[in-house]
């Protein structure tokens, strides 16, 4: 107690030193004893004497009617101890001397809701609108306990009565727009959520939240939405539903409406709203409207390199989107961007072909190549792109052209595709010749290919001679089917082998599930052989990513690893079974 008394006696000494006044002094102590009381009352709840904070928190009320952490405090005592109504009395005397405090007027309407008081809600929600004329807090709030204890319909009159009040069209869109949606017209909550918008477009994104929640109401909503903020006069607005356009995907409406805006635009918030709209419309996948912006960034652009920095980032987007064409026109120009015989130049001129090979009719692909090919007589380049080329002609049945287009090229990637040439023509030697300077994992199945064709029969060799030519034009499927075919009419210690390559052709090929049938007669026909290891580990691997493949997965890797002990595959086999068990399996 001395040490209280001691410590008051500081506070008061420190109060006369800074020469506060005396009601300044006042209220000062009488924080320090409202906090006080708060913690004492907080202490008594941890310890579950709510009756003992109870006291406190109302001695405290009594000295202080307006401390609306005391008032919150004991509304949550008497939720513990189930007798909130008994909080009236003290939300009353607040109200008289604050009228105006919305938490404590929407903590009355609550109370009164609970206690199903019908009449005195609403005596005390219109002393609320009476207190506090021109704010929307008391419809808002009451709109929510009204829609609970009257439904909608009542709620939303109340929203109605407010807006009239309140003399703005706009006021209390969001909520009105709500209750719409509750009562199934969605239109109509399109139209308010529009009206929130309004001309400074401050609630865009809490009304796009609120169409991305609607689930399959969304695409009527959001056209609607659009179409509202579209057809508004402030340029504002508009620009609110190009970007709602945007992100909600409305690919149709998109363009049009950003291409509007744009125009209406100049200056640094033309430049500022395009840039908004291309990376959006980047992150939703509308590859038009982003290509748009960018290049009408890049028509603003005051130097080349800026602009090319625009056209590299429409080739990304086309890219990403599989658009090629938009690339290539990108690309081009920012080939043409860089002085003429520069590297860049050449790097950029390269990419274009390298873009346009699967696509270009074949004349025009040879015509870009000896194009490139008298700018830049020794480009380092031209080895890669001669057999792109020529492997883009092959793949069409030009093996002349393809021929052609190589011409001079000297390098790994050239002459791979002459060894191709050449193994379709009947010859074999030029595989193993071409493999100088290939990277290794480009290497390692020509070799594995090349050493197949010298191991079999003459038969052998010419089926896969013809399948490898297959493969190697992308006809991934015929060539599988073709080797699947043929092995059972070779000599029997060579099928598992031709097999194993028909596997691998059309696992290459993206072709996993004829991979699969093929592997699994090697496992099934070939136990013995070297290949069915292999097979077999694939093959696992395979049913482990399929629905309820899980348990096939795991008998097959154990009889792998039974039959096999020794094979180079099982430990990936104990790895690959561990981890499937794991996964709840066997």
């Amino acid at each position: 107690m001395r040490r209280r008394h001691w410590v008051s006696a500081l506070l008061l000494s420190a109060l006369a030193v800074t020469g506060l006044p005396p009601h300044a002094s006042a209220q000062v102590r009488m924080r320090s004893t409202e906090a006080q009381l708060l913690r004492d009352a907080a202490a008594r709840e941890s310890r579950g004497d709510y009756q003992g904070a109870e006291e406190v928190l109302r001695r405290l009320l009594a000295d202080n009617p307006v401390s609306s952490g005391g008032l919150f405090a004991l509304e949550r005592i008497l939720r513990r101890q189930g007798d909130i109504i008994a909080i009236l009395p003290a939300v009353d005397a607040f109200l008289v001397r604050n009228a105006e405090s919305s938490g404590v007027r929407s903590l009355q309407l609550r109370v009164l809701s609970e206690a199903d008081s019908a009449d005195a809600l609403r005596r005390e929600a219109e002393a609320w609108f009476a207190a506090t004329p021109g704010s929307e807090i008391p419809f808002r709030e009451s709109s929510r306990i009204y829609e609970r204890m009257f439904g909608v319909d009542e709620a939303l009159d109340l929203l109605r009565r407010g807006r009239a009040a309140l003399g703005r069209p706009d006021a209390l869109a969001l909520e009105i727009g709500d209750l719409l949606v509750v009562g199934g017209d969605i239109v109509g909550a399109a139209d308010e959520w529009a009206l929130a918008i309004g001309d400074d477009a401050a609630q865009v994104t809490t009304v796009t939240r609120r169409i991305r929640g609607l689930g399959a109401n969304e695409a009527v909503a959001g056209d609607r939405l659009v179409e509202n903020l579209a057809s508004a006069d402030a340029v504002v607005a508009r620009r609110a539903g190009a970007r709602l356009a945007v992100e909600l995907g409305l690919a149709d409406q998109a363009l049009a409406l950003v291409q509007g805006v744009a125009n209406d635009l100049d200056g640094r918030a033309r430049t500022t709203f395009l840039s908004d709209i291309a990376r959006r419309a980047r992150e939703y996948d509308l590859v038009d409207v982003s290509s748009w912006a960018y290049d009408e960034l890049g028509e603003d652009s005051a130097t080349p390199a800026e602009r090319r920095q625009f056209d590299l980032r429409v080739v990304d987007v086309a890219l990403a989107a599989g658009d090629t064409l938009s690339a290539v026109e990108a690309q081009r120009r920012v080939a043409e961007s860089f002085s003429p015989g520069s590297v860049d130049r050449r790097r950029a001129a390269a990419q274009v072909i390298r873009l346009q090979a699967p696509t270009a009719e074949p004349e025009a692909l040879r015509s870009m190549l000896d194009e490139f090919r008298e700018e830049f007589p020794n480009a380092p380049e031209l080895d890669a792109l001669a057999a792109t080329v020529a492997r883009t002609l092959q793949a069409g049945g030009d093996a002349e052209g393809a021929a052609d287009a190589l011409g001079d090229a000297n390098g790994p990637q050239s002459s791979l595709e002459r060894a191709y040439l050449d193994l379709a023509a009947g010859g074999r030697a030029g595989l193993l010749l071409a493999l100088t300077g290939l990277p290794p994992a480009e290497a390692t199945p020509v070799i594995e290919f090349a050493g197949l064709l010298g191991r079999v029969s003459e038969a052998g060799a010419k089926v896969l001679a013809e399948a490898g030519v297959a493969a190697h034009r992308g006809r991934a499927t015929e060539a599988a089917n073709l080797l699947s075919e043929a092995a059972s009419a070779l000599e029997a210690e060579e099928r598992a082998s031709v097999l194993g390559q028909a596997a691998r052709i059309a696992s290459d090929g993206d072709e996993p599930a004829l991979a699969a049938d093929i592997r699994r007669r090697i496992v099934e026909e070939h136990p013995d052989a070297p290949e069915a290891a292999e097979a077999s580990l694939a093959l696992a691997r395979y049913h482990a990513l399929t629905a309820g493949g899980v348990d096939e997965a795991i008998r097959l890797l154990e009889e792998l690893i039974t039959r096999r002990p020794n094979a180079a595959v099982v430990p990936d086999a104990r790895l690959e079974l561990q981890k499937l068990r794991e996964r709840g399996g066997r």
